[in-house]
């Protein structure tokens, strides 16, 4: 088989969960280094050797496993002092880490009267998952869902229902066998254990455990008989079981269980051959009805047949076929829709598609669920792989002397016989690429992306006394694909958020922060789990930090290889310093340089582990700078320094308007004094008199404030010795 790869993510080395609490003791504290990358920093960033600073803390501070990152609360940082390193020309940072903020300008305490007109500052976090798949072994859980209709290998007509194939009624009464039967079951009979080991012992660096599911009857449609011949999910092992316990526990429950110690059942040429309930079976392994998957495993689910599901993609034209027309058949292609199954936890669309929907939505088809039911986003991966095998039989076989000669293009290679050979095959094909898995079949049948089969055909045997081996069967069941395989994850979240925003000291989160968020898959769709609202805890100290998860599910709470963060809030300036500031609490060397650091240990990160790393890996944001202007009445009352007032006017000096002077006749007569404007001329002297006093006692304002006993003219000092007395003002 063609391996395939997948994307994974590491456990523990020692198989406990990959979140763990933070240790009472003091960590340990070490520096990554990493390398130099481009990519759009803060504004005091070289793009040609950006620097980041990352701290480690030992896994030997951490302790048990912790509760959901998102319910529990950010521990103390036992972070006192670190240092950045310049990236190494052949290191890589896990995450390429980017802050801004818009505009660059505000004004202080949140007011909008400086030059920037507006206090508030959106600030945008982002983080991009980048570096290249590494090479993994996970544990494995591999899940065989295996059919069982006629050509499988499990036929016995009973005297009855052999219908036209020429093998078949060659010889009734002796329980003759059809033509091209597989012995495919009774060779998983056998041969369980082997299989198994053989599995193991082809991926000698991952735990691999093994269950069993079985399917063969269809309900409703045109070939159903009405009898019971079989089940279309029945679960043999439910406990996903070691390689050396798996033989034994497949006799006991799938051949002593279903067929009661025998090789076959009544399963005859009146029961579906050409297509069967695979849609059922795989739906209900995928979501774990009756099965015992594990997170943080990789689940592989091996489906060997030789039929099409009940889809429209898929169709089987059965008058073509060699089926029993006494017990069914009104139409050629029976049915093309699976119908609703109820599981004892779940039920099944109606309709459900194969690799694409019938019903318009996508999410109703069995390659959708293996990627999106909780127990394959559980898988290391998060996919379910599908691996599958399409047996050397008459259905699978356009040439088989079992398809009878007949009209409408029947016959050995007839065209519709090579119709269903190819829904068949093509099916098989589809499910694997679609989940990433391989295939295998007959080795002159080929998948469209040109993977070639190997299995030869093994002659069944007698139905009491089958062939039990079949060497390509095995060599295609040792070699399904599952390892060794590249590992993708690279940001594992521990027990505190992911990503955490803490602002600078004289930078708050602004009373309207409009907190937002978006998590975007490498596929282009959104993580509909991402944590759009931070959460906010009050740390020792005062410092209040903002953290986000990847996902609010724990289980997906991690970066793989192209997935990308993005979260921005509204900032304020709350105080002085102001000018050009820092907006965030960072450490790298431009932060240093911009004036930032750690608050108390605490600082705008993004913490995880690698994919391999045992300890967990703090990570810092750039520097954002904002420029904070001051306004003239700044909110809340508070009142900025006012400016130096201007120097005081001069005395004002009131002159009433001059009454008319008369003007004067030529004579000799004297001109008396009532006749010029008496008020001009006391304005005069009264001008004139405060002219003297301030030449001569200046300024009088600053004499007072000079003296510290009883201020006096030198005419009140002349009058003392005679007993009068005086006040400021009167003239020398």
């Amino acid at each position: 088989m063609t391996a395939a790869r997948f994307a994974y993510e590491l456990p523990d080395v020692d198989g406990r969960s990959r979140r763990w609490r933070w240790g009472v003791g003091l960590a340990i504290v070490s520096l990554l280094p990493l390398i130099a990358v481009t990519l759009l920093a803060g504004p005091l960033s070289n793009p040609l050797a950006t620097r980041v600073a990352l701290v480690t803390i030992d896994r030997a501070a951490l302790s048990a496993p912790g509760p959901s990152p998102v319910a529990g609360a950010s521990p103390v940082n036992p972070i006192t002092s670190v240092s950045s390193t310049p990236l190494g020309p052949n290191q890589a940072p896990a995450l390429t880490l980017h802050i801004q903020n818009t505009p660059q300008s505000i004004c202080a305490l949140g007011g909008s009267g400086c030059p920037a007109g507006t206090g508030v500052s959106r600030v945008t976090l982002s983080a991009v998952a980048g570096g290249s798949a590494t090479q993994a072994w996970p544990d494995v859980q591999v899940a065989f869902v295996v059919e069982t209709t006629a050509y499988d290998g499990v036929y016995n007509h009973g005297f009855f229902y052999y219908g036209t194939d020429k093998c078949a009624r060659a010889n009734p009464s002796a329980f003759s066998l059809p033509c091209e039967e597989s012995n495919g079951v009774p060779f998983f009979m056998a041969n369980a254990g082997g299989i198994a080991n053989a599995v193991q012992q082809a991926n000698p660096h991952s735990r691999v455990s093994f269950a069993l599911v079985d399917f063969f009857a269809t309900d409703g449609g045109d070939w159903d008989d009405g009898l019971f011949d079989g089940s279309k999910y029945h679960v043999d092992i439910s406990h996903f079981v070691p390689a050396n316990e798996f033989g034994a526990d497949v006799v006991s429950t799938f051949q002593d269980g279903v067929w009661g110690g025998t090789w076959s059942g009544v399963v005859g040429l009146d029961d579906n051959f050409l297509h069967s309930p695979a849609i059922t079976s795989m739906y209900g392994t995928i979501i774990g009805s009756g099965l015992t998957w594990s997170a943080n495993t990789h689940h592989v689910i091996v489906l060997i047949g030789s039929t099409a599901p009940r889809d429209p993609h898929y169709t089987e034209n059965y008058y073509v076929s060699p089926f029993d027309a006494c017990c069914g058949g009104n139409q050629a292609d029976g049915w093309t829709c699976e119908p609703s199954f109820t599981f004892g936890d779940g039920v099944s669309p109606n309709c459900e598609g194969w690799v694409q929907s019938q019903d318009g939505n996508p999410k109703d088809s069995i390659a959708a669920l293996a990627h999106n039911s909780p127990t394959c986003t559980d898988s290391v991966g998060a996919v379910c792989t599908v691996d599958t095998i399409s047996l050397w039989t008459t259905p699978t076989d356009p040439l088989s002397p079992g398809w009878p000669v007949g009209p409408r293009g029947g016959g050995p290679g007839g065209p519709l016989v090579q119709n269903n050979v190819n829904h068949v095959i093509q099916a098989a094909c589809d499910m694997a690429a679609a989940t990433g898995g391989s295939w295998d079949g007959p080795a002159y049948a080929s998948c469209p992306d040109g993977t070639s089969g190997d299995l030869q055909y093994v002659v069944h045997g007698p139905y009491d006394n089958p062939n039990t081996q079949n060497p390509t069967l095995m060599n295609a069941l040792r070699h399904i694909s599952f390892g060794p395989v590249l590992n993708s994850l690279v940001a594992n979240g521990t027990n505190q958020p992911l990503f955490s925003f803490v602002p600078a000291p004289n930078i708050k989160v602004a009373p309207d922060p409009q907190f937002s968020a978006s998590c975007l898959l490498a596929s282009g769709e959104f993580e509909r789990s991402c944590q759009t609202t931070p959460t906010v805890v009050r740390q020792a100290g005062g410092v209040t930090t903002y953290g986000w998860n990847w996902s609010t599910n724990r289980t997906l709470n991690a970066l793989y290889i192209g997935d990308s963060w993005t979260a921005s809030l509204n900032v304020v300036n709350s105080g002085p310093p102001y000018g050009t500031v820092p907006v965030d609490a960072c450490l790298t060397v431009e932060c240093r340089a911009g004036g930032s650091a750690a608050i108390n240990g605490f600082f705008t990160w993004a913490a995880y582990r690698t994919a391999s790393g045992t300890s967990t890996v703090y990570q810092s944001f750039q520097l954002a700078i904002v420029n904070v202007g001051l306004t003239a009445t700044p909110p809340g009352g508070t009142t900025l320094p006012p400016p130096p007032p201007p120097p005081p006017p001069g005395l004002p000096i009131s002159i009433a308007p001059a009454l008319p002077i008369i003007t004067p006749i030529g004579t000799l007569t004297s001109v008396g004094v009532a006749n010029i404007s008496l008020q001009a001329t006391a304005a005069g002297f009264l001008g004139a008199g405060f002219v003297r006093v301030s030449n001569k006692n200046k300024p009088i304002a600053m004499r007072m404030a000079a003296l510290t006993g009883k201020v006096t003219s030198k005419f009140e000092k002349a009058q003392e010795g005679s007993g009068k007395s005086g006040g400021i003002g009167r003239f020398e």
